[in-house]
């Protein structure tokens, strides 16, 4: 699988500069850029794969780094969500849902506010809310699943497949009668079925993460805040490169989740420290994103809602004060409410207190608000007061960042499954069987020979499972980079000298389509002889106009807009280009420019 240099660095650079920026203070600003954009990218070149003749009929083979004008252009549906910490996510889909939908008051239809509506991107969660006339953002030309499943399984195949190799070329291996192949093959199951069913647990990188937090409890927090060049962060630093390099998935959560308590807590004033390093590791550890769910959700926004409508109540009470008022807003069973649902998403294993804070900065700023226009009708102060909450919960209650190899729920589910505790036991028989009998019957034998027939035989052996794991969905592709203007380089492949002066991406991501998936273009079910396909690689790259720090520029009333330069390179469609298409294979590439409208400043999917 490939990844440009940008993109294998990006997603861990990016966490690391997030987390840097939320331990340089106490409070972290919801990014300006949060929100659901939509749009298009108009593809308008495209790298040649053919050799044109010119006017004498001579050859002239085009640059397959630099893509040409084309005589017309395709056009692309493009969506991207931006949560509240700035990371950005290519989206196949966004349902707009209305949680309100059919509820009446007095015999009147609930009007849907700001607070009631989601966006749903997993369609496994529609069900959750109430039956209602679609309203849904969708792009026909992204798919992907969730690679990490199929990777699971190339692991098993890559190891049983070696490890074959290794065993039958051993020069006294008797391979001369039928009794003598099955003790080999015996011989050789029992070599490396153990191996296979290692690398089978470690595939479970959700268990390992578990057990690494067991090891990173409060005791090691409390030496950590009393000094981070306590032995016992060496002692958790080893831990955790021990679960990122132990399995084929890379698991960087538990590395970044050191630094980043460290980090905290090197920022934070000697008061603040204890704060700061259990509020840093419960978000890590925090792997449903409870808490952001929370402070976008319903029942935040309807205690928001409502101590609004109290709040001008309560400001008009002979003798107020900002104490007396934000007692009044804490006594409304919304605020109960959201106070219990504060409780509910604590990580209980650390002090986290994120969400009772965000419940208390709320309350405050709407209560010192209501106190100041206390002179004022309530109707007006009831707005303002509204607005003093929203703008808090913008500005005053911390986002943190979602680190970018969380293991989805559909990987989680595939590598526990029946289909892949079976793997290591089929993988091991296949790839001894195939290499034992390859180096019977072929006299001319090679290492690679043997190889390749037992990575044949073990592929085929477990094509159910890949079947299985190629459904795996992902529903948003996280991207590595920044997005906003002036991020990344812009300018078009034609207008540089060399096709390497082009600089770092603005936003970069990594789709992949396997083989076996059931929307890869290669692989038609009602075709005879399409019984397997290819896999199908895209790296995506948008490199935004402007400049860093500038503003948002305006399409309209309320609507921001953004736009630059989509780039796209294709692996899998056709055979790679280039002069060294082995060691640095070029795909098909196009690009175009790409115009971005935000239609929503939602910045948590999925919330209920």
């Amino acid at each position: 699988m490939r990844a440009t240099p940008w993109l294998k660095s990006g997603c861990t650079a990016a966490i690391a500069a997030a987390a840097w920026l939320s331990a340089q203070a106490g409070w972290a600003q919801a990014s300006p850029f949060r929100g659901l954009w939509v749009g298009s990218a108009a593809l308008d070149a495209v790298n040649e794969v053919t050799i044109p003749l010119d006017a004498n009929n001579v050859p002239i083979a085009p640059d397959p780094e630099v893509p040409t004008p084309t005589f017309d252009r395709a056009d692309l549906r493009l969506l991207i969500h931006v949560n509240g910490a700035g990371q950005a996510s290519l989206l196949k889909d966004a349902a707009i849902l209305n949680r309100v939908y059919g509820q009446s008051t007095n015999d009147l239809p609930v009007a849907a506010g700001e607070n009631d509506l989601a966006l749903v991107t997993d369609p496994r969660l529609y069900a959750e809310y109430p039956v209602q006339p679609a309203m849904r953002y969708a792009s026909a030309v992204f798919d992907f699943g969730d690679a990490k499943a199929t990777e699971a399984l190339d692991a098993i195949v890559e190891t049983a497949a070696r490890e074959a190799v290794a065993f039958t070329t051993n020069a006294t291996l008797d391979v001369s009668t039928q009794g003598a192949r099955v003790q080999a093959r015996n011989d050789a199951i029992a070599l490396i079925e153990p191996l296979l069913t290692t690398i089978a647990a470690q595939a479970n990188v959700a268990e390992e993460f578990n057990r690494f937090l067991l090891e990173f409890d409060s005791a090691a927090l409390t030496a950590i805040i009393a000094d981070t060049s306590d032995p016992v962060v060496a002692t958790l630093t080893a831990s955790a490169a021990q679960v990122r390099d132990q399995s084929f998935y890379g698991d960087t959560r538990a590395v970044e989740m050191v630094a980043g308590v460290v980090a905290a807590v090197d920022a934070a004033p000697v008061a603040d420290r204890y704060r700061a390093a259990h509020s840093t590791a419960s978000a890590y550890a925090d792997v449903q994103n409870l808490y952001q769910r929370f402070i976008s959700g319903s029942v935040m926004g309807d205690m928001l809602s409502a101590a609004a409508e109290a709040a001008g109540e309560a400001a008009k009470l002979p003798g107020a004060t900002a104490g007396s008022i934000e007692a009044a807003l804490r006594a409304l069973p919304e605020t109960v409410a959201a106070l219990t649902q504060a409780l509910q998403a604590k990580v209980q294993m650390y002090d986290d207190t994120r969400s009772g804070d965000a419940v208390n900065a709320v309350l405050a700023a709407m209560a010192a608000d209501a106190f100041a226009n206390a002179a004022q009708p309530a109707l007006e102060i009831q707005l303002e007061s509204e607005q003093a909450g929203r703008t808090a919960l913008a500005d005053m209650v911390a986002r943190y960042p979602l680190p970018p190899l969380t293991p989805t729920g559909d990987y989680n589910a595939f590598v526990t499954s029946s289909a892949y505790a079976g793997t290591p036991a089929s993988a091991a028989y296949a790839a001894a069987d195939a290499a034992i009998e390859e180096r019977w019957t072929n006299p001319l034998y090679t290492p690679i020979s043997l190889q390749a027939a037992a990575k044949v035989a073990t592929v085929k052996a477990l094509q159910s499972a890949y079947n299985v794991a190629a459904r795996a969905m992902r529903n948003e592709l996280p991207m590595a980079g920044v997005f906003g203007p002036g991020s990344g380089d812009p300018r078009r492949s034609n207008e540089l000298a060399q096709p390497s002066d082009l600089g770092p991406p603005g936003l970069e991501a990594r789709l992949y389509l396997p083989a076996s998936h059931p929307t890869n273009p290669f692989r038609h079910r009602r075709h005879p002889d399409h019984t397997t396909g290819y896999n199908i690689e895209r790296v995506i790259r948008l490199d935004f106009d402007g400049v860093q720090g500038n503003s948002l520029e305006a399409a309209g009333y309320g609507v921001d807009r953004i736009t630059g330069t989509y780039r796209e390179e294709i692996f899998g469609l056709h055979k790679p280009l280039g002069p060294d298409p082995v060691a640095h294979p070029v795909g098909l590439r196009t690009e175009g420019r790409f115009e971005l409208n935000r239609v929503s400043l939602i910045d948590t999917l999925n919330t209920r």
